[in-house]
């Protein structure tokens, strides 16, 4: 009888201890639970982009700046537009035509730091295709290597009564004409057009029996002021040693066209 007993009461311990020992077992998987759903999760992250760059309009701003220092790279030509060459032009009156005395010029402007404009000389032509020198040189202004503005437009450099002063009339590195040197070729009048076939054979001839017309540059200087222009004074023959003898060596004037 108490056998009986015994055995059915340790049954009872047994199922007792059976139950609380699942009804723990479950208590600690949703404890889990709940702490897995109340832990906050890793924080979200930006990944940079491979090659280190920064954002869009970070992008954009630089390209920004870019573009900035792009227009601070450019800048205005060179001041020089107009000058006296400092050597004769050609050999007496053979320039080599007009295509050979505009080479002349930019050869000169290039030396000079004044490449970066397009020159032409200031000499006219005759007959079929000729052309006078007002119309080559642009439409101004012009300044000598010292900056003093020469002319402004065409008109006022052709204007009745005008004359550029001798110490306006520099050469391509900024040193004045000589005085024994004052002839410049031509090929004019005052007025710019062409005077009367004075041009060397259109500056393709040295020989004895041309002449060509020559302005001064001192015209401002010279007893004969009222005849005397930059760009009108008398004639000359085309050679090398007429134009010596007569203060000249057949220098030319260049303007630049833009």
């Amino acid at each position: 009888m108490r056998l009986a007993l015994s055995l059915s009461a340790l049954g009872v311990v047994t199922t007792v201890c059976l139950v609380q020992a699942c009804s723990g077992e479950g208590d600690a998987t949703q404890g889990e639970a709940d702490a897995g759903a109340l832990s906050p999760g890793p924080s979200p992250t930006t990944s940079a982009p491979p090659d280190g760059s920064t954002s869009s309009s970070s992008s954009s701003s630089s390209s920004g700046g870019t573009d900035a220092g792009g227009d601070a790279e450019g800048g205005a030509k060179s001041l020089m537009t107009f000058f006296a060459s400092s050597v004769p032009g050609g050999t007496g009156g053979n320039l080599g035509g007009l295509a050979g005395a505009d080479a002349k010029c930019q050869s000169l402007a290039v030396a000079a730091g004044g490449g970066d404009h397009t020159w032409k000389a200031y000499l006219s032509t005759s007959g079929q295709g000729g052309v006078a020198a007002k119309d080559r040189i642009g439409a101004g202004p012009w300044r000598n290597k010292a900056g003093t503005l020469i002319a402004n437009t065409v008109a006022d450099l052709h204007a009745a009564g005008f004359n550029l002063p001798q110490a306006s009339i520099l050469d391509e590195n900024g040193v004045a004409v000589p005085v024994n040197r004052h002839d410049v070729l031509t090929g004019s009048t005052q007025a710019g057009v062409a005077a009367n076939n004075a041009n060397c054979q259109n500056w393709m001839n040295s020989g004895g029996g041309n002449n060509a017309a020559v302005g001064h540059t001192d015209s401002d200087q010279t007893a004969n002021n009222a005849n005397d222009r930059w760009n009108a004074a008398h004639n000359v023959a085309c050679t090398a040693q007429a134009m010596l003898n007569a203060n000249g060596e057949g220098r030319i004037y260049c303007f630049a066209t833009d």
